[in-house]
């Protein structure tokens, strides 16, 4: 069986959307479901519009997390910036590749987001008490380990 990074990489090149964790400056939540490609790694690019609140979200407070659910399911955390020029047009060009052109890609207000991950965690066995796995960064594994019962 594959290591985790290998999964988690294989899960982002083959699922078609993610939901997308954001907040406002001040803490307002909003999760979307979101399509989405991959730069190969565990870096996850997306593209949304001007006016959409998790455009403004993202703008002021870049922290994200993003959730990949397939066969496996990954958790990412990470830095959203906005992307423009060059780095634009690769993710316009991955996102026809993988989905087709959409008339969604030309229009005016349609802007693209690169998503650095920092923290990765693949859900290994659902069951309760769940196992994961780190793929990249530092964290508890098992979120019920610190509890008491």
């Amino acid at each position: 069986m594959p290591n985790a990074p290998e999964r988690a990489r294989r899960l982002l090149r083959t699922e078609r959307t993610c939901t997308l964790a954001t907040a406002s400056a001040d803490g307002v939540p909003e999760a979307a479901t979101v399509r989405f490609v991959t730069d190969g790694e565990l870096n996850v690019q997306i593209t949304t519009e001007s006016p959409y609140r998790k455009y403004e979200n993202m703008t002021e407070n870049p922290r994200v997390a993003v959730v990949v659910d397939g066969d496996d399911n990954l958790q990412l955390e990470g830095v959203a910036r906005e992307v423009f020029g060059d780095d634009a047009a690769a993710i316009r060009s991955n996102y026809v590749d993988k989905y087709g052109h959409s008339a969604y890609l030309d229009n005016d207000e349609s802007v693209f987001f690169e998503i650095e991950t920092d923290w990765a965690r693949l859900l290994v066995d659902g069951s309760f008490p769940p196992t994961h796995e780190m793929v990249l960064g530092e964290g508890e594994t098992d979120p019920h380990g610190s509890r008491s019962n």
